[in-house]
């Protein structure tokens, strides 16, 4: 009897020590990136489960929303872990959402665990929250028309982007205008955008007139951003936009003179180009083409005239020899605008061959003539005057 009693002691015993030395799992926050996180934008969390006990069944974790922190949509809340072998360690990750509006600063993320039963075990932990720099960029602007003539009004638009990960506000875009030939029409140089959450886009528009002096170049406008963060955190930026200034440009070519001695010999014709428009022009060249009314005598077709300039002209002489009694010309001219964009016109000239005698001032004989009538009566006063003071002795 006795050695019955100690034997369901010692059974007891063994129950008793199986039972104290049992599973024995804590959870922990092993680590969590980015480090601090940022508002408006995900984080990474590692849970590390570690297992002091016995083999562990039946394991899982599961995330507690509370703000700041949520799950994505679509994400599962809870974490199937399963088994965890006596001193064994296993890690689960969550992605969650830190609100956009959430303060700077500590704020705890809670998570729940369970092993062995139904009965949930809290976990909570500090994240560290730390707004990062807004940002705000010249995404893309429009410029319309373009290039922009001088005296012409334009249409600018200018599109922001908020390429940071948190809102902004009282947006100031300002023009600069001091140096150049532009003014505003109906707005001034400063337009305000309220707010413009991260990742969005605002476009604000300015009317701008060009004044008739306005040179033709490319303009570089200076745009200068200030605004605020949602922490109230002043900002402020400078961009640069440019805007195109050019015209047509607008030639006129006619035959200045002719030195032709008659209407079929070999003679001279001065062709004459004048730059009628805003826009100075370079490396002008004029050429004179083959036509079946004339034969071109010159050295060279063509002449070079080089740059010339708005409201000039310049003038190229071609000797030829007319085969009709009215020649056409065939007169061609390339250039280039400031922008080394290539141009080329072409001009039929209709050439009136004028002589000296189509002027009278052809030969005569009537002049000759005039002088000899005048020698002669002087002659004779000159003799009869003679003859009377011989008489008078």
């Amino acid at each position: 009897m006795k050695k019955t009693l100690l034997l369901l002691a010692l059974l007891l015993t063994a129950a008793s020590v199986h039972a104290a030395g049992g599973a024995m799992v804590k959870a922990s926050i092993l680590r969590y990136e980015p480090a601090p996180a940022e508002q408006g934008n995900t984080v990474d969390v590692w849970v590390q489960l570690s297992n002091a006990g016995t083999k562990a069944d039946r394991v899982a974790v599961k995330f507690i929303p509370e703000y700041p922190f949520s799950l994505l949509p679509g994400q599962a809340d809870e974490i199937d872990v399963g088994t965890i072998a006596a001193t064994e360690n296993k890690v689960v990750k969550f992605t969650v959402f830190a609100d956009a509006d959430a303060p700077n600063g500590d704020r705890n993320i809670t998570f729940q665990y369970k092993y062995g039963s139904d009965n949930w075990i809290q976990l909570e932990a500090p994240i560290t929250l730390q707004t990062q720099n807004a940002v705000l960029i010249v995404d893309k602007y429009r410029v319309t028309p373009s290039p922009i003539v001088p005296g012409q009004s334009a249409q600018v638009e200018i599109t922001l982007r908020n390429s940071g990960r948190i809102n902004i506000k009282n947006i100031d875009v300002s023009l600069s205008l001091d140096d150049v030939t532009f003014s505003t029409l109906g707005t001034g140089t400063k337009q305000r955008i309220d707010s413009i959450p991260a990742g969005e886009s605002e476009t604000v528009s300015f009317k701008l007139a060009s004044d008739t002096s306005t040179e033709v170049k490319v303009y570089a406008l200076p745009v200068s951003l200030s605004y605020q963060d949602a922490r109230n955190k002043e900002y402020t930026d400078e961009a640069k936009i440019s805007m195109l200034v050019n015209a047509e440009p607008e030639l006129s070519m006619t035959v200045d003179r002719t030195d032709f001695a008659d209407k079929t010999s070999p003679g001279t014709a001065t062709v004459k180009i004048v730059n009628k428009g805003v826009v100075n022009l370079k490396y002008v060249t004029i050429t004179l083409g083959n036509h079946p009314s004339y034969e071109i005598l010159s050295p060279s077709q063509e002449a070079y005239v080089g740059n010339l300039d708005s409201d000039d002209f310049e003038t190229a002489d071609f000797t030829i020899k007319p085969l009709t009694e009215q020649p056409t010309l065939l007169v061609k001219v390339d250039f280039k605008d400031p922008y080394n964009v290539d141009y080329s016109k072409t001009y039929e000239l209709p050439l009136r061959i004028i002589t000296a005698k189509d002027l009278g001032e052809g030969s005569s004989i009537a002049g000759p003539l005039v002088v000899l009538a005048v020698l002669a009566a002087i002659g004779i006063w000159y003799y009869r005057r003679r003859r009377k003071r011989h008489a008078k002795r």
